[in-house]
């Protein structure tokens, strides 16, 4: 009924004739290839030789393993706590004051099984003794456990375990043998974090804040510090002991105080107009930098200045 109305169905143009490469012609390899006139196949290209391209499959980078070691008090009591079988892991909570380690068993034969061993151990039970930045600018935390928290039964370190799947020989979990249920008196722990698994200061300020070392606020600028150095060289407590040795000088009848706390070098007297007036026109000439280089100037205050 409507056949005046219907518009002719438009015959799009062939590959041949619409398809051009700025304004010239598709060659005549790929018409032929289009059409089925030719056997010639696109080459494509070969994979190269070179190991370092990025042609080549390249296998995940494995961060460095944690390390970890417990002493006791008399000599040749010692741990380790690494092995090759297992991984260790470590975690601060700042808010609660506590830190967590883990000790991560796969099974070689099915990795759907495994079985994982965490510590947790509160700050107010753990004495901090020191935290380094050693040359390789990895981290070596210290801490001591003492003797209630390192007696057997009622002791102070709450264990959690959790296995999945089935397994005929447990497998030896030394966090849980040679830690927990150590009987030394007392236990010294020294943990290596590799650079890999740090984010330089802001690591620094999670431990010294986990353990009470710092205040929140302290903790805050220094976990929003901007292009930090890394932390070879780090003495935790080479600095408090400089801070210590400062504040008690600063104490008791020898203290020295300044009987001038401006020098004369910059002292004004009222009745010097000309120091005055130097000092009025460093201050115009500091504060007129400031508003050109401020960029919340208003650019019609800037070109009346000017």
């Amino acid at each position: 009924m409507h056949l005046r109305n219907r518009q002719p169905k438009m015959i799009r143009p062939s590959v041949c004739q619409s398809r051009t490469i700025h304004g010239k012609s598709p060659p005549s390899s790929y018409i032929n290839n289009k059409h089925g006139m030719n056997s010639h196949t696109l080459k494509t290209p070969s994979a190269s030789d070179d190991p370092s391209c990025v042609c080549h499959f390249r296998y995940p980078i494995r961060f460095r393993k944690l390390e970890a070691v417990v002493c006791g008090p008399e000599t040749g009591q010692i741990h380790e706590l690494h092995q090759d079988e297992t991984q260790l892991d470590v975690a601060f909570d700042a808010v609660g004051s506590r830190m967590l380690i883990n000790e991560h068993y796969p099974n070689p034969v099915n990795r759907s099984m495994s079985v994982d061993v965490s510590l947790i151990l509160k700050a107010k039970y753990v004495q901090f003794v020191n935290l380094e930045g050693l040359s390789d600018h990895s981290l070596l935390l210290t801490l001591r456990i003492g003797r209630t928290a390192s007696a057997v039964r009622g002791n102070k370190m709450i264990l959690k375990e959790k296995v999945r799947g089935f397994f005929e020989c447990p497998p030896y979990m030394r966090l849980f043998e040679d830690l927990y249920k150590c009987r030394w008196p007392e236990k010294f722990i020294q943990i290596r974090l590799p650079e890999k698994r740090c984010k330089r200061w802001k690591t620094v300020a999670l431990i010294l804040k986990a353990f009470n070392q710092i205040t929140s606020e302290n903790y805050c600028q220094m976990a929003g510090m901007m292009m930090t150095p890394r932390v070879g060289g780090l003495d935790a407590r080479a600095i408090q002991r400089e801070i210590k040795v400062r504040k008690e000088k600063g104490k008791g009848p020898n203290k020295v105080r300044r009987q001038e706390p401006v020098s004369a070098k910059y002292r004004v007297a009222v009745s010097d107009a000309d120091k005055i007036e130097r000092v009025n026109q460093a201050y115009a000439v500091h504060l007129m930098a400031f508003i050109n280089s401020s960029p919340f100037t208003p650019r019609e205050y800037i070109d009346r200045l000017s």
